[in-house]
């Protein structure tokens, strides 16, 4: 029997068909609090699909967001009769916990208001229990993957600073008051960075906008060489960039630091016609506090401001 919060791969082989023609199984996250019934659906995938599946099985609304936190998911089925969930609220936890993963939802009756409701707040599909054909499923599956990536395709367009490559300010502010409600949740450490390139209005003066935007280049790779793939970079815009440090706690602001001052003069070694300066200041995400994003900004910008004023009058 599928047990709660278990993760099992049904077979090793897989067909052409689903997951974009990937040999990488799809990897599903089941909502559910019939065991019985997730059991024998995922059985029926596999019949239907063999191999294309990865299932991990959550009874629960609070063991799904537990299970969203820990494991890589490609798709989730949404039951929304939950014990601790029903209808609309269950999906709209799913979101907030998990707003770029493709959802679909399964319902025990056809509720046509209900079911356009959530279409229009983003879900892929709602499918009734007793009506649904098990290929039906794993041609929505694939569909509604393929959507999801089209879309997504769309949304890294409308976040990523085009010049740096980094994610932009509508980027940032997304993805960075997702990370501060996880590490609500998790009780997690976060540092968040406020950086100005100084002096690129002299650069431009000087030598032109494109050497002006070769700067900010250079930049984005310092700052990428110097923190984690997994810690959101932008540049809010001019010569401002942000970054949010996930899990910081395992190393000090001072050690980050001393890290980005190292890449910097490496940088500026390679470079006799002007060197690069940055000024910067940073802030603590306390989960026990928890300061939204807007006020974490607010405070790294004032201690980069001090931080300036010291460097510029350090008597």
């Amino acid at each position: 029997m599928l047990k709660s919060s278990h993760t099992f791969t049904l077979c090793a082989a897989r067909t052409a068909e689903l997951h974009l023609m990937s040999e990488i199984p799809i990897r599903v996250l089941l909502i559910e609090d019939n065991p019985e019934y997730a059991h024998r659906l995922c059985l029926e995938l596999d019949h239907t699909s063999p191999g294309c599946f990865l299932f991990s099985h959550s009874r629960t609304l609070l063991e799904a967001l537990d299970r969203l936190n820990e494991a890589d998911i490609d798709l989730i089925l949404l039951d929304l009769a939950l014990p601790d969930s029903q209808g609309q609220s269950a999906f709209n936890e799913v979101q907030k916990q998990a707003p770029h993963l493709p959802v679909i939802v399964l319902t025990t009756q056809e509720d046509i208001s209900l079911s356009v409701r959530l279409i229009q707040d983003g879900a892929q599909d709602c499918l009734v229990k007793g009506r649904m054909e098990i290929d039906q499923l794993a041609r929505t599956i694939n569909l509604s993957l393929e959507r999801h990536r089209m879309t997504e395709q769309l949304r890294q367009l409308s976040i990523i600073d085009e010049l740096t490559g980094l994610l932009n300010r509508r980027g940032f502010f997304s993805l960075g008051k997702q990370q501060i409600k996880l590490a609500e949740r998790s009780q997690r450490q976060l540092l968040l960075f406020y950086i100005d390139l100084d002096g690129l209005k002299y650069i431009n003066d000087q030598y032109g906008h494109h050497e002006g935007d070769r700067a900010l280049k250079k930049i984005a790779e310092i700052l990428n060489v110097t923190f984690r793939s997994s810690d959101l970079i932008a540049r809010l815009g001019g010569d401002e960039f942000t970054v949010l440090a996930i899990d910081a706690l395992q190393e000090s602001a001072e050690n980050i630091l001393a890290r980005l001052e190292n890449h910097l003069h490496i940088s500026n070694l390679k470079n006799p016609i002007y060197h690069l300066s940055l000024s910067l200041g940073f802030a603590r995400f306390d989960p026990d506090s928890a300061p939204s994003l807007e006020n974490m900004l607010i405070e790294a910008d004032n201690a980069l401001y001090r931080y300036r004023h010291n460097k510029e009058d350090p008597g």
